[in-house]
């Protein structure tokens, strides 16, 4: 039986993942079998991370705690293939610190000091509307989502569903908002469970997120392309009415006037919508809400509260 080793490669694209999985397979020979893992794996011997995600509490948790040899990912030309402290620099090329590196790592050699480490060059984060409009490819199958505090979740962008990572307990994420696509294990951990539904996640996740919800104008006119199913029951009767009359097409004063919600509360509405694609800009000519009833009749709230109510009543949870 061939001797195994366990490698972990976590906050890279699908193309740069497979790209480094083919130069490492080639420093070993035919006696060895590579398996390569997720950062969940308890057996893990290797740990390749994006330095954007270092800091994070489920990174920190393997290279602090659990003490698995680990190096992190930068990228930079001019230090291509070079391995200082114990950060790599990508685009990842053969050489032979690299092929030592890994050989040490193999056979249980110690780790260095990593006192002396070499200065950090700044990790990018993705461009957030390209990671969302992502989501809506059905063409991207099922993804795992992640961000700086670690895992999020797996989702389907065909079928609209979300398994929720059950350690995960932030709300809201942040710039660092990424994917890369899901390992059949995992996809075959969640088949036929039912998820949640991705554009209600998407919502309730953006919702919670600070970081992300950016200054919308007050003139502009929009429209709502589907109503969002909030998590706060607190915060469902507002977001209705404010959705009821951004389905007609308006602008920020004009439902502001129309509900007296407060310009902020329906501003945040708007950049949330936007960011989750349930919404977009039109002419003032398409906005119908002015000369019309604010908010739809009493009867269609309270039976849109009332369907809502029963779905939140049966829908199920499905962590990973």
């Amino acid at each position: 039986m061939k001797e195994q080793i366990k490698i972990a490669i976590f906050g890279l694209s699908l193309n740069i993942q497979d790209s480094i999985k083919q130069k490492i397979v080639q420093m070993y020979d035919d006696t060895l079998q590579i398996n390569w893992v997720s950062i969940g794996d308890q057996e893990m011997d290797i740990l390749l991370v994006n330095d954007l995600f270092f800091g994070s509490s489920a990174i920190q948790n393997l290279v602090q705690t659990k003490k698995i040899p680990y190096l992190r990912l930068v990228t930079d030309e001019q230090y291509s293939g070079s391995i200082q402290g114990d950060t790599l620099y990508l685009p990842f090329v053969l050489t032979d610190q690299i092929r030592v590196w890994f050989k040490d790592r193999y056979l249980k050699v110690p780790v260095r000091d990593k006192a002396a480490r070499s200065p950090r060059v700044q990790a990018q984060a993705g461009d957030i509307h390209k990671v969302i409009h992502a989501f809506f490819n059905e063409c991207n199958g099922t993804i795992q989502v992640f961000d700086g505090n670690g895992n999020m979740a797996l989702m389907n962008t065909k079928t609209e569903q979300v398994w929720l990572d059950p350690d995960r307990k932030i709300k809201g994420t942040d710039h660092s908002l990424n994917y890369t696509y899901a390992t059949m294990q995992m996809t075959q951990s969640v088949s036929g469970m039912q998820g949640l539904d991705l554009r209600s996640w998407l919502w309730n996740t953006l919702w919670y997120s600070t970081d992300l919800i950016k200054d919308v104008s007050v003139s502009t006119f929009y429209q709502l392309e589907y109503w969002p199913q909030t998590d706060t029951i607190l915060e469902r009767l507002d977001m209705y009415k404010i959705a009821a009359c951004f389905e007609k097409g308006a602008n920020v004063l004009q439902v502001q006037a129309k509900t007296g919600l407060s310009k902020e509360k329906i501003k945040k509405f708007v950049a949330v919508a936007l960011l989750s694609q349930a919404m977009k800009a039109i002419s003032a000519e398409d906005a119908s809400l002015i000369g019309r009833e604010v908010v739809e009749p009493k009867g269609r709230l309270k039976a849109l509260l009332g369907r809502f109510r029963k779905k939140d009543k049966s829908a199920q949870i499905i962590s990973i």
